[in-house]
Formats: structure tokens, C-alpha cells, sequence
């Protein structure tokens, strides 16, 4: 090959041309290490609902469509896809009760029969404590300063600069007060608005998984009853051609 682009250069220098070299990529074999074979369990997991469709599916084919298969076979096993697919129905709702809190079935079913009114029943009683908070108030007091039995001009002036400078610590412990119930009213604010905001968001989650959660299920359900209702249907004629 060296050869090849040396006689290639030659041809170019003596013709004046200009020569371009381009260079070849070589693609190096996919080395399969321990890390790759780890992830591809979980990359066949993602597929979990369409590997359970197909599965079933292919169970049922290889139970109805061997050769010399009965007529009666080829039906119930249809039958079957199509009592699987109905279960799919009674799947997706269990899911929508439980994503909005709901008890399963069984556990309603199990919570009706234990209400049973010929049940002997055992009689708990049960003690509670409660205790009450008194109210509480706020009261607030103020002194001020006199001038005095005997007041005088002098006297008059340094009461009333007391009584300046208590005003004064007053209204910064009236601010102060002001100034921490804003405080946390913002806070409280702040947080029923996040507390709201974490709500809407759940709330529109539970919405979405409700119109578009389920449709996996839905889809395995009409695979199945698609090819129960097949099977159920033309057993014969299926029968007929297997023979």
C-alpha cells in the first residue's frame, strides 16, 4: 500500500497536479465485556410487558397449532387468552385504585366478610387521653418618668429625655415584633405555596398515569383477546388444516 501511494505521488509531482490523501477508517471489533453483559438484563427488563405478551402468545401457538391439534384444544385454549385478557381489565383498575390510595380487592373482600353480623366478634376496648391548651395572651407594659414631687425647670427636661428614650426602646421593640411576624408570615406563605405546588404536581402525575399509564396493560389485554377471540372462533377451519 506505502508502494501504491508512493507511485500515486510520483504521478501527481511530475503532472504539477495537486494530490489529496485520504485517509481510511478501520472499525475495531466490539469487545463484549462484563460490564456490557450486566446491562443487558436491565435492558430487557424495559421490555418486561411486551416479553409477557409475546410469551403467553407463543405458549397458546405452540399448545393449538401442532399438527393433528383437536378442534376442542384450539378453543379452550383460545378461551383461556380470552379469560386473560378479561383479567387484564380487573389488572389496570387494581393499579388505578392503588395509585390513588385505594385498598385492593382483596382487601375490600376481606374487610366485607369480616363485617359479617353471624361473626362472634372480639370486643376491644380502647382508652384515649386528650389534653387541652389554655389560651394565652400578650400583654404589655410601659413605665414612664416623673418629674417629681417638687418639679422643676431642670427636672421637667431630664424626665422628658427619660421619657424620649423609653418611647424610643418602645417603638424598636414594637418594630422588632412587626419585623418577626412579617417574617413569618412570609415563611408560612412560602411554604404552603411549596406544599401546594408538591400537591399540584402529585395530583398531575396521578392524572397522567390514569390516561396513559395503563395503556401496557391494555395493549397485552387486546393482544390476548385478538388472538383468543381467533383461535375461539375459527377452531375448526384451524382444526381442519392441522390434519
Amino acid at each position: 500500500m506505502a508502494l501504491v501511494a508512493v507511485r500515486g505521488f510520483r504521478r501527481a509531482f511530475g503532472t504539477g497536479k495537486s494530490l489529496s490523501f485520504v485517509g481510511r477508517h478501520r472499525e475495531e471489533p466490539m469487545l463484549i465485556t462484563a460490564s456490557r453483559i450486566k446491562g443487558l438484563w436491565p435492558w430487557l427488563i424495559e421490555a418486561r410487558f411486551a416479553w409477557l405478551t409475546l410469551g403467553v402468545i407463543a405458549a397458546a401457538f405452540a399448545i393449538a397449532l401442532r399438527p393433528h391439534t383437536t378442534e376442542p384444544v384450539i378453543r379452550l385454549t383460545g378461551l383461556v387468552l380470552q379469560l386473560l385478557g378479561i383479567g387484564t381489565v380487573i389488572w389496570g383498575i387494581s393499579e388505578t385504585r392503588a395509585l390513588f390510595g385505594h385498598p385492593s380487592f382483596s382487601a375490600k373482600a376481606k374487610s366485607w366478610l369480616g363485617r359479617f353480623p353471624l361473626l362472634k366478634r372480639n370486643i376491644v376496648l380502647g382508652a384515649a387521653a386528650c389534653t387541652m391548651a389554655a389560651a394565652t395572651g400578650k400583654m404589655r407594659g410601659y413605665v414612664t418618668q416623673g418629674p417629681g414631687p417638687d418639679p422643676t425647670l431642670v427636672t421637667r427636661v431630664d424626665a422628658l429625655e427619660k421619657n424620649v428614650a423609653l418611647i424610643h426602646e418602645r417603638i424598636t421593640g414594637t418594630e422588632k415584633e412587626m419585623d418577626e411576624g412579617f417574617h413569618k408570615a412570609t415563611a408560612a406563605l412560602k411554604n404552603e405555596e411549596q406544599t401546594r405546588q408538591t400537591e399540584d404536581n402529585s395530583i398531575r402525575e396521578k392524572l397522567e398515569a390514569t390516561g396513559t399509564g395503563g395503556v401496557h396493560i391494555s395493549a397485552i389485554g387486546a393482544s390476548w383477546l385478538f388472538v383468543g377471540v381467533i383461535l375461539s372462533t375459527a377452531g375448526i377451519e384451524i382444526a381442519e388444516f392441522l390434519k
